[in-house]
């Protein structure tokens, strides 16, 4: 299969199955959020705008079926015919290896992470423009890669956020304010999972940050110490 393809069905099968649900802490307030996937999000997720030598549909919500047309399916030689494909030795943009990582999103998103917040005027880079709510930044070392997964809400700061950038490590760093994960959980066809819970995160804050979450999820958490009365 075609890296471009490998991409693109392993993105689709996260817009038919799988959320993430993040809880971390900033000067001890938690802040809940989610992660969705939705098909409209992959052109600009592995840099298609980019590619301006060659047809790409514009038409976002095509782009992946597009990609896996069985009758004239994309191949990573077409894409490489773009000039902007292959990034040079040091440039972070770089739409080839960009794709080759997107492939393992799940996996990274899997990952312990560092969680930020993107904040242009306290980040201690100031080095780039990507409109974002959130940064998390993830290591694969069966990839010897880093990235950088930038995330925006997607109407609001109650609603989920989606991936408005992604990005492989190569010179540049990016950053924000930082924050703890205290929480981590990965809902697939509606069964939720806890990921990772740092260990001093009790039953009572979960709750007072995220009071609609489901009983059960709750009871088959286990906790080392008891919620202080």
């Amino acid at each position: 299969m075609e890296i471009i393809q490998e991409c693109a069905k392993n993105f689709k099968k996260l817009t038919e199955t799988t959320t993430y649900t993040f809880h971390t802490s900033l000067n001890k307030k938690i802040s809940v959020f989610d992660i969705d996937f939705k098909i409209s999000d992959f052109h600009h997720a592995i840099g298609l705008q980019y590619l301006t030598d060659i047809d790409i549909p514009r038409n976002v919500k095509k782009t992946i079926h597009w990609v896996l047309d069985k009758t004239n399916p994309i191949t990573d030689e077409y894409l490489s015919k773009d000039s902007n494909y292959k990034g040079k030795p040091n440039e972070e943009r770089d739409v080839q290896l960009r794709i080759s990582e997107f492939r393992f999103l799940e996996e990274y998103l899997d990952e312990e992470n560092i969680v930020y917040i993107y904040s242009p005027k306290d980040s201690p880079y100031k080095n780039s423009i990507i409109p974002c709510d959130y940064i998390i930044k993830s290591q694969l070392k069966s990839r010897n890669q880093t990235v950088f997964i930038f995330l925006i809400h997607r109407a609001g700061k109650d609603s989920p956020c989606r991936i408005i950038s992604f990005g492989v490590k190569k010179n540049v760093e990016y950053g924000g304010i930082y924050q703890y994960v205290m929480l981590k959980d990965k809902t697939i066809n509606g069964v939720r999972n806890n990921i990772y819970r740092h260990p001093r995160y009790t039953k009572k804050q979960i709750l007072l940050a995220e009071p609609t979450i489901n009983e059960d999820y709750i009871a088959n958490l286990e906790f080392d110490t008891p919620d202080p009365v």
